[in-house]
């Protein structure tokens, strides 16, 4: 955690019981207590994952480790492994994104990009010299898509399960690929085959080349608005049907994407223009901090509109309780929770879409 007072991180130790969902915290270095055991409902077990960040009664603690039995429990056989959506119509995008957090895995990293040749040469080296591979790589390479790094046990295993075979009429009933897949080239989806694999296409994906990112961010700051899923929306399992709802109402589109961890210092900057105006400032920015967050950049279909207005109507006010009422079809209304935990953050003022979008897509994609 870090210690605003005394400048320096400290390390400590949070124990979690999951019976009463209750927590202590402990500064061993110190022989403190700092927390006494006290019951906390909004920590979950899914959230006490090595590398998130929790929020323990507004002090943010970052997970860096576990002990041993605990690593066993949580932990056991987990890795990590690169699914890829191939290009594919946006509106399927949101269904998949669903599917995935159904089927147990966590997203840890995402964005959408455009593959070069080389890029799909490495990620199908594994048939080269097949017949079909130039056509795959034109393919591939024809549109969008989108990167994942996905987490469970046995991941890499598990994926290719969940993908099903190669040609959708041979895949296996609720694979993806026999959900959606039309045929052997327009499958939905692509999987590693070992973990080894994995983790090469993970760095070539979402990895830096001289501080340059391989696959380029999408985003292009021009007539656009920013809207940020909030970590407790990734956590519920709704980002596949928000997704969805955007890229289905006919009206916007997603142009980037991509997933962020935000530090507490970013989250007070970002929000900064609600500093001494909404009670919930402090709140707001501790959670934006305590979990991945996904940024969004979203242009109207017709570009006369005023993308920043017209895409606050799709997410109604601030006030869940309110959007329930008056917007029962809006994404805060359907999601939110409260006005802090409401979702989704969508740009306030026209002319601060494109600043919010280079916030997160210049700013915090180079920190």
């Amino acid at each position: 955690m870090y210690d605003e007072d005394a400048d320096e991180i400290i390390e400590l130790t949070l124990i979690f019981f999951p019976f009463d969902n209750s927590v202590q915290v402990i500064n061993a270095g110190k022989g403190k207590t700092l927390l006494k055991r006290v019951q906390l409902p909004t920590l979950k077990l899914n959230m006490l994952q090595i590398g998130n960040i929790v929020n323990i009664f507004s002090k943010l603690l970052h997970i860096i480790d576990c002990a041993p039995a605990t690593r066993h429990t949580l932990f056991k056989n987990e890795e990590s492994t690169f699914a890829l959506i191939k290009p594919i119509p946006p509106s399927e995008h949101g269904k998949i994104i669903t599917y995935i957090m159904q089927k147990g895995f966590r997203i840890v990293r995402m964005k959408n990009g455009k593959l070069g040749k080389e890029f799909a040469m490495e990620l199908y080296k594994s048939i080269a010299g097949n017949s079909m591979l130039p056509i795959i790589i034109d393919y591939v390479t024809s549109g969008e898509v989108i990167g994942l790094e996905l987490v469970a046990s046995d991941a890499v295993k598990k994926w290719r399960q969940c993908l099903g075979a190669t040609d959708p009429a041979e895949a296996a009933p609720g694979t993806l690929r026999k959900l959606y897949g039309e045929n052997k080239l327009r499958n939905t989806a692509h999987g590693c085959n070992t973990l080894e694999d994995a983790i090469e296409m993970l760095e070539l994906f979402f990895g830096y080349e001289k501080g340059v990112p391989r696959i380029p961010f999408r985003a292009t700051f021009k007539d656009c608005t920013c809207c940020i899923i909030k970590p407790h929306a990734i956590i519920d399992g709704n980002v596949g049907a928000i997704l969805e709802q955007i890229s289905t109402s006919g009206k916007f589109y997603i142009s980037a994407m991509a997933m962020f961890s935000v530090k507490l210092a970013n989250a007070e900057e970002f929000y900064e223009i609600y500093k001494g105006v909404l009670p919930e400032y402090e709140a707001m920015c501790i959670h934006l901090a305590e979990g991945k967050c996904i940024a969004l950049e979203v242009k109207c279909n017709d570009p006369t509109l005023n993308c920043v207005c017209k895409f606050r109507e799709i997410c109604g006010p601030r006030d869940p309780d309110l959007c329930r009422q008056l917007y029962p079809n809006s994404i805060r209304a359907q999601y939110g929770k409260n006005i802090v935990h409401n979702a989704v953050h969508c740009t306030d003022l026209p002319e601060d879409g494109d600043l919010e979008v280079e916030y997160f897509f210049k700013l915090l994609a180079n920190d």
